[in-house]
């Protein structure tokens, strides 16, 4: 095989050339690729626009830099869409990294780094490159396109702009900037209706507006088929679309509890299409429409969630609808086929079968798919093969987008939440790619030395819970954590912190809280078990964790173990239902 020699013997030959038109997210990507490129070899190949004169080797960086269309072939840009990108070494030496989008082209420089340099960005504040005296890249073709159009982590540490970006995320509520080629930009990505219906304002003039149950009008949900609420949700939604002309997806959607209308209307509606998805539809539909004649480009977001779950008979999502299936239902100690198929009757056959039924009627079906311990965010939650597979899964029946939710609290937590953050970015890109080559390389770039053990700690953990049931609310008392496995993990962790020191070892001890929460939470005697929360609380606040239960007062929590064992007792408890950003 024949090479272009980027670098060789301390020098380059090469200039970095964009369009002297290139927006600023194909000067970032020109500059990423110098930056890196220095990091790797301590040479710095120039930059500069098209507008300046060819000077040698060139490196062209977008589909409009100088003459970059020579060397692509007709409708070649077009098939790569918005996110997809090219990477080419020509015969003649030339590289080219273009994508169909300004987007395109950064993931482009990225997976060019990630190929040829080894670069990784791990966590926003660890990144890996190989170092190099000689960097040579062969005459050939890197081409991608996304498995997914739709991808997000939604964990607090994926919430970085540069951690998504070069790890291809367009998650919703990341901080992605224009220079970093934004996201997939969501107005809203939950549950709306209170919102665009504000109960505040309607219910106490017009109860008529709202759900019928048990023959009294409830603020719960609204009655979809009251053409005043119809009309008031379409204008609000109209607006709301004016005002925010960024913004691409705006969610028309339920509210997060199960009492739904049950008027004779919308029940007539909901037993012929046999699921109140149908009087759901049939709305968002309307709503749909009404704004795709303003807005042909905007999508709007619905969801199909515990009682919508099951898709309708009869009427079909209008192509600029997204439903979002949810699975909170499931449990996620095997893949959801392999549960499945162990029993037809479990919750998972039956969210298998909501997926096959809602991708026959339906362009775009997404997923929200839960990825941690919600009442315990310290407890492990092994679900990182079976996570794997589930995506591919996904893959294969036609999903368009995925949401894998975990822990969005300020300062994260344990758990893993970063290697899976890291796992789910990979994944909703390239779907097939290697689970376990990619948690090798987390845990090797991340804890350093104490990566072996960090792995052993994986694989226990997931035999674990087979043939057990993997919930998101599960207690520590679970049935898949033994005592002996909980000794096991912690020998484990104090031989990866004994393998490194400083840094490395710090995060070590972080992931290491884990282990110290399902010891704390399952000490028998109260007075140890309130020492042990003491002495646990203090690294919790010093590692900058600001939550160990989902939307729960820190310092609640702590009362909350002290009080009883397994932390079952939350009497008192209020819930801090903020605005996630």
């Amino acid at each position: 095989m024949r090479y272009a020699e980027i670098v060789a013997s301390g020098r380059s030959e090469y200039h970095i050339v964009g369009s002297y038109f290139a927006d600023e997210c194909e000067r970032h990507a020109a500059s990423e690729l110098q930056k890196y490129i220095y990091e790797a070899t301590d040479v710095l190949v120039p930059y500069y626009s098209d507008i300046c004169s060819k000077r040698g080797r060139e490196i062209l960086v977008g589909k409009d830099a100088r003459n970059a269309e020579e060397y692509l072939a007709a409708g070649e840009i077009e098939s790569l869409g918005e996110e997809g990108f090219l990477v080419r070494c020509a015969e003649d030496g030339t590289l080219l990294i273009c994508g169909g989008t300004s987007r395109g082209t950064l993931y482009g420089v990225y997976a060019f780094l990630e190929r040829f340099l080894g670069f990784r960005s791990f966590r926003a504040d660890i990144e890996r490159i190989d170092h190099t005296d000689a960097f040579r890249v062969p005459i050939a073709d890197l081409r991608e396109t996304p498995d997914f159009e739709y991808r997000d982590a939604y964990f607090r540490g994926a919430f970085d702009g540069g951690f998504a970006s070069k790890n291809r995320l367009n998650t919703s509520v990341a901080d992605i900037s224009r220079e970093k080629g934004l996201n997939m930009k969501f107005f809203s990505a939950h549950h709306t209706f209170e919102s665009l219906l504000p109960s505040r304002e309607y219910y106490g003039k017009h109860p008529e507006y709202y759900a019928l149950i048990g023959g009294r009008r409830c603020p719960t949900q609204p009655c979809l088929s009251n053409e005043e609420v119809v009309r008031i949700m379409t204008e609000n939604v109209q607006r709301t679309v004016r005002e925010n002309p960024h913004a691409r997806v705006f969610s028309v959607a339920q509210n997060d509890n199960m009492e739904y209308c049950q008027c004779d209307r919308c029940r007539a509606v909901d037993e012929r299409e046999g699921s109140p998805a149908g009087s759901m539809i049939t709305f968002v539909n309307r709503v749909a429409e009404a704004v795709e004649r303003e807005a042909p480009d905007v999508l709007i977001h619905t969801f199909a969630y515990q009682y919508t779950r099951h898709a309708p008979r009869f009427v079909r999502p209008r192509a600029n609808v997204i439903v979002r299936l949810c699975n909170i239902e499931c449990e996620w100690s095997e893949p959801f086929e392999e549960l499945a198929r162990a029993n037809e009757g479990s919750e998972a056959a039956e969210f298998v079968k909501d997926i096959g039924d809602w991708t026959r009627i339906c362009q775009r079906v997404y997923i929200w798919d839960y990825a941690v311990n919600y009442s315990n965010y310290l407890q492990p939650f092994p679900n990182f093969y079976q996570m794997a597979q589930n995506i591919r899964f996904y893959k294969r029946m036609g999903i368009r987008g995925v949401l894998q939710e975990g822990n969005f609290s300020y300062g994260g937590g344990a758990a893993m939440d970063e290697l899976k953050s890291y796992l789910i970015g990979r994944l909703l890109w390239n779907a097939n790619a290697d689970t376990d080559a990619l948690i090798d390389e987390f845990l090797s770039g991340v804890y350093g030395k104490g990566a072996p053990y960090l792995k052993e700690y994986i694989k226990r953990l997931t035999a674990s819970v087979k043939g057990y049931r993997l919930g998101i609310y599960d207690a520590p008392d679970s049935p898949y954590f033994h005592d002996a496995d909980i000794e096991e993990y912690e020998n484990l962790f104090r031989s990866a912190m004994n393998a490194e020191s400083g840094e490395v070892r710090e995060r070590i001890e972080r992931e290491f809280l884990s282990v110290e929460y399902l010891k704390t939470a399952r000490i028998e005697d109260s007075a140890a078990r309130a020492d042990a929360v003491d002495a646990l609380s203090k690294k919790i606040v010093r590692f900058r964790l600001t939550e160990i239960m989902e939307r729960r007062n820190l310092y609640d929590s702590f009362e909350f173990i002290k009080r009883s064992r397994y932390a079952k007792d939350r009497t008192g408890q209020y819930n801090m239902y903020y605005v996630v950003k």
